[in-house]
């Protein structure tokens, strides 16, 4: 007998067999800049040796204890998160999980227990989860369940007078990824979210942004409501969060959570000590001086890096902080431009949309790291 992969992931040909810093390791000793940072997740690098000593110590002292008990790590991670947190009156309550899908799951959860609806508003191009309830709002493809756990309405992405016409008070909960990465890091107009906040403030729905990907400083902002301007009702987030080890984090103002029952949840993993102190680390990490900086500095180098060659493929860029969307000129399809660039050292992602391209480092990329992509895209050769 031979055991099988699912053939789930289109893997590259990039023998890895290490990283440093913002660095793969190859097999044969080339180093590949890596632009993509596992989608978001490697926060702080590879190897980061801040976070390397915080997850050697609590697994000396507690790697793991039932939610039953309490322990000092939780405390910890409490105080560093709340730091980062938009300002609101009457404060948030977390809940702490395993992964994206989880963390808009228990927001979903929350939502339709808070409001007794059973519809949910969500858009195109969204992506919030291969579970049952996160995959009945997102846009895939294939349909993950031959049904829907309640009722979902999907709208087009930034159209304001469809949102007014379908956003009614049969409707439980709105959700968006303020940036929709998977789709090509499509971008919201201010009405549109504006409208959204209204909306759901005279409907009584509950406003939910998906932060799995642009939480946690990835925008040069803590949030994506600190760089909208626009405050949710509650937030999720995951990837990132703990700077490669798996978590989910729901977030939820204090004075709806505290009208559903609390019993409502439960995880045997999330809210572990181990992943909470890394969790802990990567909070205190973007709170200091100097790093949400950098973030928006070294954004502003890849953007130049993208387009100082008007020859080159890059027609155009959306997104912010370090979440952007390349768009590659009309010829070319953005999977020919990555191959190309990894060709040239330099690892990107593409997206739903083949005219564009992803990027999404480790917050620790630097301004002249940031610099080898325009070596790279001067050096590209774009094979058909």
């Amino acid at each position: 007998m031979q055991l099988k992969e699912i053939d789930a992931y289109a893997r590259l040909p990039l023998p890895v067999v290490g990283a440093e810093g913002n660095e793969l390791v190859l097999k044969d000793g080339r180093r590949v800049l890596d632009l993509y940072g596992g989608h978001c997740v490697n926060t702080l690098g590879a190897g980061d040796p801040g976070l390397g000593r915080v997850i050697t110590e609590q697994w000396k002292r507690l790697s793991f204890a039932t939610n039953l008990l309490d322990h000092e790590a939780r405390g910890c991670f409490m105080a560093a998160f709340e730091r980062n947190l938009p300002p609101e009156t009457d404060g948030w309550s977390v809940f702490v999980s395993n992964s994206g899908a989880e963390a808009n799951e228990n927001a979903l959860k929350f939502a339709l227990a808070f409001t007794r609806r059973r519809k949910v508003v969500f858009f195109k191009g969204a992506f919030h989860g291969r579970t049952a309830a996160a995959a009945a709002v997102s846009d895939t493809k294939l349909a993950a369940f031959p049904s829907t756990p309640f009722d979902v309405v999907k709208l087009p992405w930034n159209d304001v007078e469809m949102a007014t016409k379908a956003i009614d008070t049969s409707v439980g909960a709105v959700i968006l990824e303020p940036y929709q990465s998977l789709a090509g890091v499509t971008e919201p107009s201010a009405e549109f979210l504006a409208t959204l906040r209204r909306l759901c403030d005279r409907t009584g729905a509950v406003l939910i942004f998906d932060e799995v990907q642009t939480g946690n400083g990835r925008l040069g902002t803590p949030w994506a409501s600190q760089h909208f301007g626009v405050v949710p009702d509650a937030f999720t987030t995951a990837k990132g969060a703990a700077g490669g080890l798996p978590i989910g984090i729901t977030v939820v103002r204090t004075k709806m959570a505290s009208a559903v029952p609390g019993k409502l949840f439960g995880s045997t993993f999330g809210g572990g000590p181990l992943v909470l102190a890394a969790a802990a680390h990567v909070a205190h990490r973007v709170a200091e001086p100097g790093f949400l900086a950098n973030v928006k500095a070294t954004s502003a180098a890849l953007c130049k890096a993208a387009l100082q060659n008007s020859g080159g493929p890059i027609g155009s860029i959306r997104g912010a902080g370090l979440l952007l969307g390349l768009v590659v000129k009309p010829e070319l399809k953005a999977s020919q431009v990555r191959d190309a660039l990894l060709e040239q050292g330099v690892l990107v992602g593409t997206s739903d949309d083949p005219q564009v391209l992803r990027l999404s480092p480790a917050l620790t990329l630097t301004p002249a790291e940031a610099n080898r992509l325009a070596k790279a895209l001067d050096a590209l050769v774009v094979k058909a």
